[in-house]
C-alpha cells in the first residue's frame, strides 16, 4: 500500500503490533498480581515505546502528538473521579493495589494515551492526505469504535464497569456522545496549539477536559435522570 511508504505510518503500526504483542505477554503470564498492576505495566510499555519510538525516528509531530495525548490522559483523571464518586456511574476494581485518591487506579493517568494518541495521529495523517473533512469523518467513527469497543471488553478484565440503569453489555448509553465528542475535541484542540508551547499544550487539553466533564454530566442527566428516571 502506497501509504505505508510513508515512514511515520509504517513506524506507527509497527509500534502497536509490538505493543500488542507485549500486551498480550503482560496480561497471560500466569503471575500472581494484582489486574491493577498489570495494568499499569501495560500503560508505561505503551507510552515507553510510543515515546522511544518517535526519538528513535526522529519524527517531530509524532512526539508533539504523544506528548499531547499524555498530558490530556493525566487531566483525564479528574472525569474519572467525577463519574466514580460524585454521579457514581463508574465503578473501579479494589485489588489491593495503590489508587489516587482511594477512588481511581493509578493506571488509569495514562491508559487514555492510547486512544487519543491512535485517534490524533489517524486525523492528522487523513487530512495531510486528504482533506480536513475527510478526517473529521475518520476521526468520529475511530472514536466511537475504539471507545464502544473498550468500554464492551475492558470490563472482562477486569478495568472499570458502568454503574448505570441505561446500559447494553458494559456500554452505558449517556457515554456514547460525549466520548464521540471527547475524539473530535482532541483533534480539533491539538490542531490548534500542536506549533505552539508546552504551556498552549496544557491548556488546550484542559480545556478538552472541562468540555468533556460537562458533556457527561449533561447527558448523564438527560438519559439517566429525564429520560430512565433513575
Amino acid at each position: 500500500m502506497q501509504i505505508l511508504r510513508d515512514k511515520s505510518v509504517r513506524e506507527f503500526f509497527v509500534t502497536h503490533i509490538i505493543f500488542a504483542i507485549l500486551t498480550a505477554m503482560t496480561l497471560l503470564i500466569p503471575v500472581t498480581a494484582p489486574i491493577s498492576a498489570k495494568l499499569l505495566i501495560v500503560v508505561i510499555i505503551y507510552n515507553g515505546l510510543v515515546m522511544l519510538q518517535g526519538l528513535r525516528i526522529g519524527f517531530e509531530e509524532w512526539m508533539s502528538i504523544w506528548t499531547f495525548s499524555f498530558i490530556l490522559s493525566l487531566l483525564m483523571v479528574f472525569p474519572d473521579w467525577y463519574l466514580s464518586e460524585t454521579l457514581g456511574a463508574l465503578q473501579f476494581p479494589v485489588d489491593g493495589f495503590p489508587m489516587i485518591g482511594g477512588a481511581i487506579p493509578i493506571y488509569m493517568a495514562g491508559l487514555w494515551t492510547m486512544p487519543f494518541f491512535i485517534i490524533v495521529f489517524t486525523g492528522v495523517q487523513v487530512q495531510q492526505r486528504k482533506s480536513g473533512k475527510l478526517a473529521f469523518i475518520v476521526v468520529s467513527i475511530l472514536t466511537v469504535l475504539i471507545f464502544v469497543l473498550a468500554e464492551l471488553t475492558l470490563v472482562y478484565l477486569p478495568s472499570w464497569s458502568a454503574t448505570v440503569s441505561g446500559m447494553t453489555g458494559n456500554l452505558a448509553w449517556y457515554i456514547i456522545i460525549p466520548e464521540l465528542f471527547l475524539g473530535l475535541s482532541t483533534f480539533i484542540s491539538y490542531k490548534i496549539i500542536k506549533d505552539k508551547k508546552i504551556w498552549m499544550k496544557l491548556a488546550g487539553a484542559f480545556a478538552v477536559m472541562i468540555f468533556y466533564i460537562g458533556n457527561t454530566s449533561f447527558f448523564f442527566f438527560l438519559i439517566e435522570t429525564l429520560l430512565l428516571g433513575a
